[in-house]
């Protein structure tokens, strides 16, 4: 589709100099949006592990100081490139700091039409600052990826009217962009891969992961890990494993290789988070491709996962149980083909990309959903 001076514009700020779930939410939607015909860029803080993805899928890539809530500097300039902006202008923030810096900028570019929209990714309650609450007030959209995450951040405000009007706030559970995927079968030779994908970082439970991979050896099962972290809690992972004498059953990959690819390449996933999961966008992956899920119950999970049919839940931090369901699923004691089927039938029926952007489209445009 070809882009004119009245083709809506999407800009999405993000001043994180990591990837994570946040990243890798706002790069779906680029492309998602890039390919229905709007016009697409991503501000960050010239940050290489964050810029590279964005270009390889050709989303233009602006950089901005993006320093907090201070930086006069990131309103300023922003402020002159939304004063020049035609059509409809989205801005798509996913901190509180950005969003009040797209805010200001809006306000001094006089663009009242500018839309500034928050996605928020975490589960905790709102804050109740006077700052944060005129955020909530300015914002024309806050959008949540769970009811989880939904009721924790208005539990804030349980006895008094929270600070954005019911209207402007929005459920969304996130999906992920795969356009004409078919998922493939999982692999009919070598072990059975029990496969972790996700930030290599405390609360992720990968080192409850690791507690539990002894009971892979002699069923003809490996683990892998997969995804990008702090080095220095990767060599402690790393030593862990040695320790506990399963190096060897672990495939550890480069957190840039195409996480797409390495689940077609295994039979289940395994997210063991011990902090709450607002969505968990690793299990959303692993359901897209036809692929069960060993994981934890204390997040958002159980909105779109049911017990024995798409996953397995387990108690934040146990590894005994993990090693259980580790068993169940290399064993053969579950049909995990039949739980894949369910899983992506599940993600087409509840997490699918075109219902997904439709409804931010809608947000997007203030229509009703």
């Amino acid at each position: 589709m070809s882009k004119t001076a009245d083709t809506p514009r999407l800009i999405h700020i993000l001043s994180s100099s990591f990837w994570g779930g946040r990243e890798e939410y706002a790069l779906d939607i680029c492309r998602g949006f890039s390919e229905m015909g709007w016009r697409v860029s991503v501000y960050t803080r010239d940050a290489g592990a964050i810029d590279t993805p964005f270009r390889l899928h050709g989303i233009r890539v602006r950089h901005l100081p993006l320093r907090g809530y201070a930086d006069l500097a990131t309103a300023l300039s922003l402020a002159h490139r939304l004063r020049h902006s035609d059509a409809l202008t989205v801005v798509h923030t996913h901190k509180y700091r950005d969003a009040f810096l797209a805010l200001l900028a809006r306000k001094l570019a006089r663009r009242k039409d500018v839309r500034v929209i928050l996605s928020y990714h975490r589960v905790k309650p709102g804050r109740n600052t006077r700052l944060a609450r005129r955020i909530c007030r300015n914002l024309h959209a806050l959008v949540f990826v769970s009811r989880l995450s939904r009721d924790t951040f208005m539990s804030t405000w349980s006895a008094s009217a929270p600070p954005i009007k019911p209207e402007h706030t929005f459920v969304l559970p996130s999906s992920i962009y795969m356009p004409d995927y078919t998922p493939a079968p999982p692999p009919r030779t070598g072990p059975r891969i029990a496969m972790y994908y996700g930030r290599l970082v405390p609360g992720k439970g990968v080192d409850t992961f690791i507690e539990a991979i002894s009971e892979l050896r002699g069923r003809r099962a490996r683990a892998r890990i997969a995804g990008q972290g702090d080095p220095d809690y990767i060599d402690l992972m790393k030593r862990l494993a040695d320790r506990l004498g399963v190096m060897d059953l672990i495939d550890w990959r480069n957190g840039r290789e195409d996480p797409h690819a390495l689940m077609e390449n295994c039979h289940f996933g395994v997210v063991p988070s011990t902090v709450p999961e607002a969505f968990s966008l690793p299990t959303a992956m692993f359901m897209a491709h036809a692929r069960p899920v060993i994981c934890t119950s204390n997040g958002a999970q159980r909105e779109y996962l049911t017990e024995d049919s798409e996953a397995l839940f387990i108690d934040p931090s146990d590894a005994g149980a993990l090693r259980t369901a580790m068993r169940r699923m290399v064993d053969g004691e579950l049909d995990t083909e039949a739980m894949g089927r369910a899983a992506r039938c599940k993600f087409e029926n509840d997490l699918n990309w075109n219902s997904f952007a439709a409804n931010l489209a809608k947000i997007y445009r203030d229509e009703p959903l």
